[in-house]
């Protein structure tokens, strides 16, 4: 090949890489506008729904959710306009911060664990539905467990970024993220919050299971935890209840009662008992919206916990598969942005928050029709309060982030 093609070889090389480039940066920003207005269409019904949930009960809820909603959106826009490179490089390179990151999430766990156990300040660590995992400062709410699955996933990414870069065999994989693992779910257990504490294992599953670890090897796992947690829950079925128990074994009991036996209790059955008359009525088109009667005060925590009852009621199975649709989309959207980052820690990073979405979503809707135990976990976007609204503008604002820059 003379001089002159040789030319012309690298000039065409030097155009094609070009229109790759562009055509990647197209792909992207077509994937950021694309989350954006799913997002936006969420908080929509997210909205609509916490009017026609929440009316009766107390029109501050209406006001406040819009308020969350306004924090969510702001620090979404706002992380999503960051330069991501940097925060990578900060989390990376600097091990005083990672371990900041770690011990001092571990601790708050922990910390407010203690002091809500042991009764210290009950004003400010109150006990809400058997746990103590709000804080209350100058009249604000906060659910430090909710705002810090972000650091968890954080350090997650790390570890299993490191394992990938080091060539880590999969006992190594599994020996260092359930190291991680055990850092954060000793506060959680203190908080007598078990629900979240699923969560972080959920979580902590997921991108186990997303990352360089056999399959089989994950197979063999499930085959000796499934069995495990059944026999485990069989026994505090059989055991555990009497007229003192916990609040976590009286769910348990509940649970088995009403997936096995049809058999409503008038405690935490009776919320799922009124959720899944709400879920039944609605049928396949809904009653019409605010046309739902679950509202007036027959279902508890209907503007929290238990918001999408209040939706299947008035928009029916067509509306939940809408809504459960747009989860997906955007979890395909998070995949995506995963799959293409061009760094490990980028790649797990966004693979747990498309984890942490999901699974969330998942497990609130299967707590609302009785196929999981009451855990007391809020449906994103559409559950009243501060701190899920927060984690998922950060969430959400670093997928932006990575989509833009990664």
């Amino acid at each position: 090949m003379n001089s002159g093609n040789k030319s012309i070889y690298h000039e065409r090389n030097l155009l094609q890489k070009e229109k790759m480039v562009e055509e990647q940066k197209t792909k992207k920003k077509k994937r950021r506008y694309g989350l954006m207005m799913m997002v936006l269409i969420l908080c929509f019904f997210s909205m609509i729904n916490i009017v026609s949930a929440s009316f009766f009960i107390n029109d501050n809820y209406m006001k406040k959710h819009g308020i969350f909603l306004g924090l969510f959106l702001f620090i979404y826009i706002f992380l999503g306009s960051l330069n991501y490179k940097k925060f990578n490089y900060s989390i990376l390179e600097n091990k005083r911060l990672r371990k900041w990151l770690m011990w001092g999430s571990s601790g708050v766990l922990v910390l407010v664990g203690v002091i809500g156990k042991y009764n210290l300040f009950p004003r400010i660590v109150p006990r809400i539905n058997g746990a103590y995992g709000w804080v209350r400062i100058a009249g604000i709410n906060l659910q430090p467990a909710e705002i810090l699955k972000i650091p968890f996933v954080i350090v997650m990414a790390i570890t299993l970024a490191n394992c990938e870069r080091e060539e880590s065999d999969q006992n190594e994989i599994l020996v260092q993220s359930i190291a991680t693992l055990c850092i954060f779910i000793p506060g959680l257990v203190i908080q007598n919050d078990i629900g979240t504490a699923l969560h972080y294992g959920a979580i902590w599953a997921f991108m186990v299971f997303m990352s360089n670890i056999g399959r089989n090897f994950i197979l063999k796992i499930m085959g000796i935890g499934i069995p495990v947690g059944i026999f485990i829950t069989g026994i505090v079925y059989k055991f555990g209840p009497s007229e003192n128990t916990g609040h976590i074994i009286k769910r348990i009991k509940s649970y088995v009662d009403i997936l096995f036996f049809n058999r409503f209790d008038q405690e935490v059955g009776y919320q799922v008992k009124q959720s899944i008359l709400a879920f039944g009525s609605g049928g396949l088109l809904g009653k019409g919206y605010a046309n739902g009667v679950q509202k007036y005060s027959y279902l508890p925590e209907i503007h929290t916990d238990f918001v999408m009852a209040t939706f299947a009621e008035e928009f029916g199975l067509v509306g939940i598969i809408g809504i459960v649709l747009l989860f997906y989309f955007i979890f395909i959207s998070i995949m995506h942005t995963s799959m293409e980052t061009k760094d490990e820690f980028g790649k797990y990073l966004a693979m747990g928050i498309g984890g942490l979405i999901m699974i969330q979503m998942f497990i609130n809707i299967f707590v609302a029709v009785g196929l999981l135990p009451v855990f007391g976990i809020p449906m994103p976007l559409f559950s009243y309060g501060g701190s899920s609204m927060v984690t998922l503008g950060i969430a959400l604002g670093i997928i932006q982030n990575i989509n833009k820059v990664g």
